[in-house]
Formats: C-alpha cells, sequence, structure tokens
C-alpha cells in the first residue's frame, strides 16, 4: 500500500508474523511498515473479510500461488462474492494471475471464478510470467485526463517509472483484454469453488505450458477503449503496445530456444525503450 496519496485509510491483513516483521527491510515498497496511517492486522484476509463489514474502495491481494494447498480459497467464487460485497460503490479487486504455477486449463478456471462474479472485468500484464485481473460491480472508466492528475500527485510517477510505467500510456499499454475476451478465454471452464477446489489437485507445471498459457491470453489481446485521450496519447498508446508485443514474441522465441528471433524481437524493444531496466534483463549479453 505504502504512501499513497489520497487513501483516507489502509488495512493490511497478514497471516504470518515473519512477513510483517521482516517488511521494514526491504526496499520498494514505500516504507509501508512504518507508515503510521497502514493499519495492520495479523489474520488471514478472507476471515477479516468475513468478521467484519467495513467496506473498501480497493481490495488487492498477493497470496501464494492459487496451486499451493489451501490457497484456493483465495482464488474461488466464494471468496470473489464475499470480497464483491465488501467493496464501495465503484469500488475495485485486483487479484495477481501467476502464470507457470498451473496449466492453461486450470488458468481457464481461474478466469471462469472472477469473471462469474464481476461483471466488469479486465486483465493486465504486470511482467511476463505474471498478470492482474481487476474486477467491479460497477463500469470501468479508462479516462486518461484522471490518469494523468494521479500521475502527477507527489511521487507517483517517479514510483511508477522506476518500473517501467513512465506515463499514463505507459500504463494503459498494459492493458491485455476486457470481459468479453475473458469470457471467450475461460470458455467452458468449470470455475474453482469451495467445494471443488479443482486446481488443487491440477497437475503442476509441465514443460511448455507457461508459453501455451501465455500465447492463449495474448491471442484475446484487445485495445482499451479510454476517454479523453489525445493524438499525441494515442499515438504513444499505440507504439507502446507494439513494443510489448516485440517483448512478448522475443521472449517466447527464447522459450523455443529461437535465438535468432529472440536477439531480433528484443533488438527493437530496446530500440524503442532504451531505458527500461525490465527490458535490458532480457537483452542478449553480446549486443
Amino acid at each position: 500500500m505504502g504512501r499513497c496519496n489520497g487513501l483516507e485509510r489502509r488495512v493490511c491483513a497478514e497471516l504470518l508474523p515473519e512477513v510483517i516483521e521482516a517488511s521494514s527491510r526491504f526496499q520498494g515498497n514505500a516504507d509501508a511498515g512504518a507508515d503510521t496511517r497502514l493499519e495492520i492486522r495479523r489474520t488471514d484476509g478472507r476471515h477479516e473479510l468475513l468478521r467484519s463489514s467495513e467496506t473498501y474502495d480497493l481490495i488487492t491481494l498477493e497470496p501464494p500461488p492459487p496451486s499451493a494447498a489451501g490457497v484456493a480459497n483465495l482464488y474461488s467464487t466464494e471468496f470473489y462474492e464475499l470480497a464483491g460485497a465488501r467493496l464501495n460503490p465503484q469500488g475495485l479487486l485486483a487479484q495477481w494471475l501467476p502464470l507457470p504455477t498451473q496449466n492453461d486449463h486450470e488458468t481457464r478456471s481461474l478466469v471462469r471464478s472472477f469473471v462469474d462474479v464481476f461483471p466488469h472485468a479486465t486483465l493486465w500484464t504486470t511482467e511476463l510470467h505474471e498478470m492482474l485481473l481487476i474486477g467491479s460491480q460497477d463500469p470501468l472508466e479508462l479516462d486518461v485526463s484522471t490518469i494523468q492528475r494521479r500521475f502527477e500527485q507527489p511521487g507517483v510517477q517517479t514510483c511508477l517509472s522506476e518500473v517501467g510505467v513512465p506515463s499514463p500510456a505507459a500504463l494503459l499499454a498494459t492493458y491485455v483484454c476486457g470481459r468479453s475476451e475473458l469470457e471467450r478465454y475461460a470458455a467452458d471452464a468449470l470455475p474453482v469453488t469451495d467445494n471443488r477446489p479443482r486446481i488443487e489437485y491440477g497437475p503442476w507445471t509441465l514443460p511448455g505450458e507457461f508459453q501455451h498459457t501465455l500465447r492463449n491470453l495474448m491471442a484475446n489481446r484487445s485495445v482499451p477503449n479510454v476517454m479523453n485521450a489525445d493524438e499525441g496519447s494515442l499515438a504513444e498508446l499505440s507504439e507502446r503496445r507494439s513494443t510489448l508485443s516485440q517483448f512478448y514474441s522475443a521472449t517466447l522465441a527464447s522459450y523455443e530456444g529461437d535465438r535468432e528471433s529472440w536477439r531480433t524481437a528484443m533488438e527493437t524493444v530496446l530500440r524503442a525503450e532504451p531505458d527500461i531496466p525490465y527490458f535490458r534483463w532480457f537483452a542478449p549479453d553480446d549486443r
């Protein structure tokens, strides 16, 4: 959560005391452990929502991978119903979606549980192996002017630039798809539920499965429907989306052992975005 501007109240539910104790030893979390405005509750997140009728504008979680034993209760239909009932109007739920820790069929089940509850759902890429599901009971508007104002808040642009998101267009370029595409991806997959936590019994990561999942998700990629964007913003959005496409092409080629395609695509990426450390990390050593 960190020192986020505009948030009147922050609550963090953490089950493990060791995590709370270690929070002050890590950089990159905006010194959240020392922020007196952050209320840390040592409890399970789902139990916290069950025991209290408090409501929130944002619920965000990053539990262990959903295929780990006992974690499905934070990815199930019933959990999303509970969390959705604790959202204020226009409230959002953000769910971490790792890709390598389950196969494509199980990922479809995870998406099915999410879209079965949230009528307004979108998928965003955060890095090569992870994505983020955003859900709401109310329509989600991607207003460029609003995003720009929030970028101008003290410290926001600095923090986002450190992770390769230096502008509103760069943020919007990480959009993968909306509800209709997620429905198409989930197709007829059965949801993960409390009574049938099917993902706990699925096969662990298999060779080539991550690439299969990523290709299928990216095949559903669509252009975000943005509001109040000028020509410059739209042009930048298009360029950054193209660069991200090249990046995914490069990494998939690398997984498949196609070094020449990997090198060519990464050279294109680095010409477009030479200052993003994450992209440079994937670059050929001898370029």
